[in-house]
This record gives C-alpha cells, sequence and structure tokens, in this order.
C-alpha cells in the first residue's frame, strides 16, 4: 500500500467546513472507503456509521447538487465531532491490487475516529 499526499487530521476548534471540503475533496478521488472508531463507544460508531454514508455520498454524488449536498451532510457530521471533543484522521493510500491484467492500484480514503483525549 502506498500513502497518498492528502492527509486530514481535525480536531475541537477545526473549521468543520474547510474540513468537509477537503474529505469530499478526497471522497471524490477514492474508490473505497474504510472507516475505524478509536475505543468502545456507541457514539463514536454511530458517527462514523453517519460519516460514512455521508462519504460515499460524495463519491456517488452526480450532480453538483448532489456534491453540495454531500460535503453539508460530511460538515454536520464534523461539527458533531468536533462539539464532542472528537478528533478525525483521514488520508487517501492507493492500495495494490493484483489481477490477470496485472497490478492496479485503487485509491481508499481511510478515516479514523478517536473520542477525547482525557
Amino acid at each position: 500500500m502506498h500513502c497518498h499526499d492528502a492527509t486530514v487530521a481535525a480536531a475541537f476548534g477545526s473549521d468543520a467546513a474547510h474540513q468537509a471540503e477537503r474529505l469530499t475533496a478526497l471522497a471524490r478521488e477514492a474508490r473505497l472507503v474504510e472507516l475505524g472508531v478509536s475505543g468502545d463507544s456507541d457514539i463514536g460508531r454511530a458517527l462514523a456509521g453517519r460519516l460514512e454514508t455521508a462519504l460515499e455520498g460524495a463519491m456517488d454524488a452526480d450532480s453538483a447538487q448532489d456534491l453540495k449536498q454531500a460535503c453539508t451532510s460530511i460538515e454536520a457530521v464534523l461539527g458533531d465531532l468536533f462539539g464532542r471533543g472528537m478528533q478525525l484522521s483521514a488520508q487517501m493510500t492507493l492500495l495494490d491490487i493484483d489481477g490477470v491484467l496485472g497490478t492496479s492500484r485503487m485509491p481508499v480514503l481511510t478515516a479514523v475516529l478517536s473520542g477525547p483525549k482525557a
């Protein structure tokens, strides 16, 4: 797996709108989203599910309106995350896949939510 230089690391106090735009752009490049939650929190898992749905909306957007709606959804989730003192890190990786026609690369957006620091 090769790391792409596009990363996002955000925490409480971050500009949710700006981070949402960056995540939307990354999601548009991705072919797959991997989402993880650090810790065992029902709230974290629920927010991760909402974020995954919003990111998939950005990946599947067919129109400018769909893309704007996905970005707004991502921003709302980020606002909830940051409001709870949670952090998000995300990066684009290129996954090498061997097939009958040779090796191809699939862009994967990997994101991890973590709870507030004690």
